[in-house]
């Protein structure tokens, strides 16, 4: 597949390929390993949008940690604890099958290696359609290919970068909310939404848009084709036991995850697009 002039591919022999994207809008990296996009810098404002870990490994042995994971086809624990958490595409090769530049940015459309897996016996076809642009906008899109219908889960796990967790507010969520810090108990979501402590929230509500607020910024959320909204943070003591986060990493970001997490029923033929906009 040939690359579209504002995209670049970035090879080593000890670390995954990725593509580079800078255009008239925007900077942005996606890592092949994982469909996973790492970074996302408008030019109007350079400021980075998404959160990576300094001690993330980009060498292929293990899912990024931080920018945004595709969880798929399931989101959290599976009931088999022998399969892995999120689902298995965010640890597989993907591959481009278009890239275009265009008046309103750059698209680019990835699939991984495969769809199939232990732990899902759905036959789909998966697609990862990114454009950056003066927003990123990401689809990931599951098409049912088989003959009977099947249920999934997903996620667009986004980590966001904030200049200080303990400064930031985050607004457009109401209702009921699974506190799974809390062994899953029932709780109503706050009026004014500060972060003080370990945050592991599924929001059963499908907020079309959610705003993380700082004293000198704000970054707007758009979602489509989800019902809930996760929030989390690790905090102090589950940050500085990850291997591939820093003590105090947990400062500096925060993850709002546009989310399937109630059994989406994808009839034979049928196509969804579980869509995040990051303004």
């Amino acid at each position: 597949m040939q690359l579209s002039p504002s995209v670049s591919l970035e090879s080593s022999p000890s670390l995954v390929d990725c593509l580079e994207v800078n255009n008239a809008f925007a900077f942005a990296k996606i890592s092949l390993f994982g469909g996973h996009i790492i970074s996302f810098c408008p030019k109007s404002d350079q400021r980075e949008r998404l959160w990576l870990s300094d001690k993330t490994r980009l060498d292929g042995s293990k899912a990024i940690r931080g920018g945004v994971p595709i969880c798929w086809p399931w989101f959290g624990h599976h009931v088999d604890s022998q399969f892995p958490a999120h689902g298995y595409v965010r640890e597989q090769l993907w591959h481009v099958t278009r890239c275009e530049d265009t008046g309103a940015g750059t698209e680019i459309t990835l699939a991984p290696e495969t769809c199939v897996g232990d732990g899902f016996d759905g036959l789909a076809a998966l697609r990862l359609k990114i454009i950056v642009g003066q927003q990123l906008k990401i689809e990931l899109i599951t098409e049912n290919i088989g003959n009977s219908s099947f249920s999934y889960n997903a996620a667009l796990h986004s980590y966001f970068s904030v200049d200080d967790i303990q400064r930031t507010r985050l607004s457009g969520l109401s209702g009921k909310y699974i506190d799974k810090v809390a062994q899953r108990t029932i709780a109503t979501t706050p009026e004014t939404y500060i972060f003080s402590t370990e945050t592991d929230r599924i929001h059963l509500v499908a907020a079309p848009q959610v705003t993380i607020e700082v004293p000198a910024y704000s970054i707007p959320i758009y979602s489509e084709g989800h019902d809930s909204v996760v929030v989390w943070n690790p905090w102090i003591e589950k940050s500085a036991g990850m291997s591939d986060m820093t003590k105090q990493g947990y400062l500096n970001l925060l993850c709002v995850e546009t989310a399937i997490t109630q059994d989406k029923i994808l009839a034979a033929g049928e196509v969804h697009r579980l869509v995040q906009t990051i303004g």
